[in-house]
C-alpha cells in the first residue's frame, strides 16, 4: 500500500516542481546568512521536490516525454538543473567533490538541454512557441555563474554569463514581441513572472564573478531589473485568482532572485562608497518578504495539487483493481464447476 501511495505521488508531481524547488533553495540562500537553519530547511525541501521530479522522470519517461513537447514546459525543466547547481554549492564544503561533481553535471546537463531545446524548437521557430521559458533555458545557465565561486571557477562563470547576457539582450525583444502579437493561453500565464527574472539573474551573476564590479553597469542593470519587477507585481493580483496550474512554479524564484540581485547591488555600491538612500534598503526588504510569501504560497499550493491528485491516483487504480478482481470472480466460478 506505501509503495503504490508512493508511487501515486511521484506520478502526481509535475515537472515544473523542479521551479518551485529552485524558489526554496534560493530562498534558503536569501536568508541563510541570517538564519542557517532556514537555508538547510529550504535545501531538504528543494531536495524532496528535485528526487520526486527525478523519480517520475525515470519511472513514467511516456509522461515526461510527453511533457517535453511543450515549449514551456521543455524551457522550464532547466530548473532542474538550476536547482542542482544551487544544492551543490550549499553541500560544498561538507561534501567537497562529490558537490563538485553535482555541479559539473548539472551543468553540463543545463548545456546540453541549450543545445536540444534549440534543434526542437529554434529550428522550426514559430513565434508563437516563444514564451518566457526560453530565458530559463538560454538565460538560466547564469546559476552556474552565480555558485561558480564556491568551487574556485570564477573565470568559467564569467564566461557563462557573457553567453547568458547575450543570450538575454536576444530574447527579450524575441519574447517581447511574442507576448505583443499573441495573448499568452490561461494555464501558461503565470509564466509570465519569469520576465523579471533574468535581469535580475544577470546582476546577480556578474556580481559574484567581478572581481572589481562597473558600478555604472550594476546600476544600470539594478534599474532595468527592478522596472521588470516593477511589470510583473502590477499583474500579480490577476496572476493570483488564476486556479492552480503548474505553471504557478513561474511565481517563486524570479521574485527571489530580484531580492537577492537588489542586496548584492546595494552592498557593492556601498562598497564603491557610494551615497545609498536607506529607501532603497527599505525596498530590498520588502521584496525580500515578498519572496518568501510567494514561494510560501506556491510550495503550499503545490503540496495540495500533489497530495489531492495522488489520492484520485491511488482511489482510481484502487476501483481498477476491484473491477478486475470482480470481473474475474464469475470466471472462476465457472472454471470451478467445469473441473467438477
Amino acid at each position: 500500500m506505501a509503495k503504490k501511495t508512493l508511487l501515486a505521488i511521484v506520478k502526481s508531481t509535475p515537472i515544473p516542481a523542479a521551479g518551485v524547488a529552485l524558489g526554496v533553495v534560493s530562498l534558503g540562500s536569501l536568508h541563510g546568512a541570517l538564519f542557517p537553519v532556514v537555508q538547510a530547511a529550504c535545501a531538504a525541501m528543494a531536495l524532496v521536490l528535485a528526487i520526486l521530479v527525478i523519480a517520475k522522470i525515470a519511472l513514467f519517461p511516456n509522461l515526461f516525454k510527453s511533457d517535453m513537447n511543450s515549449p514551456v514546459v521543455a524551457g522550464t525543466f532547466a530548473t532542474l538543473f538550476m536547482c542542482a547547481m544551487q544544492l551543490a554549492s550549499y553541500a560544498s564544503p561538507f561534501l567537497g567533490l562529490g558537490a563538485f561533481a553535482v555541479w559539473a553535471v548539472a551543468v553540463s546537463c543545463h548545456a546540453l538541454l541549450i543545445c536540444w531545446f534549440t534543434w526542437r524548437f529554434v529550428r522550426g521557430f514559430k513565434l508563437q512557441n516563444v514564451f518566457t521559458s526560453w530565458f530559463v533555458a538560454y538565460v538560466g545557465i547564469i546559476v552556474a555563474t552565480l555558485t561558480s565561486p564556491a568551487f574556485g571557477l570564477e573565470a568559467l562563470g564569467f564566461s557563462i554569463f557573457c553567453f547568458g547576457f547575450a543570450c538575454y539582450l536576444i530574447l527579450l525583444a524575441v519574447v517581447t514581441a511574442r507576448h505583443v502579437r499573441h495573448r499568452l493561453p490561461e494555464a501558461a500565464a503565470p509564466t509570465f513572472c519569469i520576465y523579471a527574472a533574468p535581469m535580475s539573474l544577470s546582476l546577480a551573476g556578474y556580481l559574484a564573478v567581478a572581481d572589481e564590479p562597473n558600478v555604472l553597469f550594476v546600476i544600470a542593470l539594478t534599474v532595468f531589473a527592478q522596472c521588470f519587477l516593477a511589470v510583473v507585481v502590477a499583474q500579480l493580483p490577476r496572476l493570483l485568482r488564476l486556479p492552480f496550474y503548474p505553471s504557478y512554479a513561474a511565481m517563486t524564484f524570479p521574485f527571489v532572485i530580484c531580492a537577492t540581485a537588489l542586496g548584492k547591488a546595494l552592498a557593492c555600491l556601498t562598497d564603491a562608497s557610494w551615497a545609498v538612500p536607506h529607501a532603497l534598503f527599505f525596498l530590498a526588504d520588502i521584496e525580500a518578504v515578498l519572496a518568501t510569501v510567494m514561494v510560501c504560497y506556491v510550495l503550499a499550493r503545490y503540496v495540495h495539487h500533489i497530495v489531492r491528485a495522488a489520492r484520485a491516483e491511488h482511489c482510481l487504480r484502487t476501483v481498477a483493481q476491484a473491477s478486475a478482481n470482480t470481473a474475474a470472480s464469475p470466471a472462476c466460478s465457472f472454471g470451478e464447476h467445469a473441473v467438477h
